[in-house]
């Protein structure tokens, strides 16, 4: 599975054309080719010059056979761009690794214990191996798309995206709502409505036909379905949890049922360490296009490695939630508890609880809390949305109406 004068032609452009393609020792079959482009990888990182005399220098071998071999590549050009043997010399090494992973899933699944997480594992190799052929950006690449995308938007001029806004609309305005990449920290007290904020999120964002994946490691799957449908029936929850609903009121839910049944929204309340809920989030991507992941919360999430305190282990958590935001191109959404001195007074970024990581890892903090801390608790009151951190832009306080019994935040009417 491997074409010599294809592999040749590679060589002929590296070293005589000096073209600065992206391949390493395992994109070629033969023996000869590999010790070459080995030698022309050393070369490199030693920032030596690649020519004829440095490569035979780099190999230890009979000197005039490896001289007469790079001479045979120098004639190897064929009439064959740098893009075609490029993507050819790409598309057989990809080939090989395939039947090469073929032959070890083979082995690998007769003793493999936990299929689902192995399934996974196989489908991000999978993955890897299709990103091989991708030709290395430069950044002058970077600088174009980036020129590109501004272009993009100049011409949109304020015709947003609007997919990824939160309904709340002065908080949307200082946002432009959610983004794809970014880790979203929502911080409050138990009974603030931090969950609540995040399923009405969830269910905006699911109505307009994006998947959304919610993990709770709080409530059930029941529990959160009727918070979902308290809010869109308009009926009060405490109702619907005994049942003491009367016939205009289930007409109301039966509608709201049918409402939210086709929503693209996957519930999971089993996970309960990062590890589970990585897989899990990479199993949405590839089989429902996932386009929003909300973990409610990140404190009674758990690690399988082992930590010397809690603050290293939700550190790890932090950074892992982070880096999958960024590789499956999709805003993540973490809920957070405060520390109890929040309750005290206006919460800032040191109340985030067990971990300075947190703060450092997300691209936008918010926090949830009552707009008059010393009120009795009510059914209906203003809370404020504030905006602490905010990594490509500013900060806002937002005050909101919340409705408990409904399980819903209301914009203030604008006078």
């Amino acid at each position: 599975m491997y074409d010599e004068d294809i592999e040749k032609t590679v060589l002929y452009y590296i070293i005589f054309e000096n073209e600065p393609i992206n391949v390493n020792e395992e994109d070629f079959f033969l023996i000869k080719h590999k010790q070459i482009i080995k030698a022309i990888e050393m070369l490199k990182t030693k920032k030596e010059e690649v020519n004829i005399i440095s490569i035979k220098n780099a190999i230890k071998g009979k000197d005039s056979e490896i001289l007469n071999y790079i001479s045979i590549v120098a004639d190897s050009k064929y009439g064959t761009s740098v893009e075609y043997a490029y993507r050819e010399l790409k598309r057989l090494s990809k080939k090989r690794n395939l039947i090469k992973l073929s032959k070890e899933m083979q082995e690998n699944i007769k003793t493999e214990l936990e299929p689902e997480i192995y399934i996974e594992k196989i489908i991000k190799e999978l993955n890897t191996i299709n990103q091989e052929g991708e030709k290395e950006k430069t950044f002058l690449d970077i600088v174009c798309e980036t020129s590109d995308l501004i272009e993009k938007k100049r011409i949109q001029g304020s015709k947003y995206d609007y997919k990824y806004f939160t309904g709340i609309f002065d908080l949307d305005k200082v946002t432009n709502g959610l983004h794809e990449e970014e880790l979203t920290i929502v911080g409050a007290r138990p009974g603030v409505g931090k969950t609540t904020f995040a399923l009405q999120i969830a269910h905006k964002i699911a109505d307009k036909g994006i998947a959304v994946g919610i993990i709770s490691l709080e409530m059930s799957e029941t529990q959160v379905v009727q918070k979902l449908i308290s809010k869109v029936a308009h009926v009060d929850s405490n109702k619907l949890r005994t049942g003491n609903i009367d016939i205009t009121e289930q007409e109301k839910i039966a509608i709201a049922e049918g409402q939210i049944s086709d929503l693209p929204l996957f519930i999971n309340t089993r996970l309960r360490n990062i590890q589970e809920i990585e897989i899990y989030a990479r199993k949405l991507k590839n089989k429902n296009n996932l386009g929003l992941l909300i973990i409610d919360y990140i404190q009674l999430v758990k690690s399988k490695n082992k930590f010397n305190s809690r603050e290293q282990e939700v550190a790890e958590i932090s950074r892992t939630l982070k880096l999958l935001s960024l590789e499956l191109k999709i805003p993540i959404i973490g809920l957070c508890q405060l520390n109890r001195n929040a309750a005290r007074s206006e919460p800032t970024l040191a109340d985030l609880r067990e971990s300075g990581a947190i703060e450092q890892d997300a691209d936008n903090v918010i926090f949830i809390y009552k707009e008059n801390e010393n009120s009795e608790e009510e059914l209906v009151e203003n809370v404020v949305i504030d905006l602490q951190k905010q990594r490509a832009g500013g900060l806002t306080k937002v005050v909101v109406r919340f409705d408990k019994k409904v399980s819903e935040f209301k914009n203030l009417v604008r006078r």
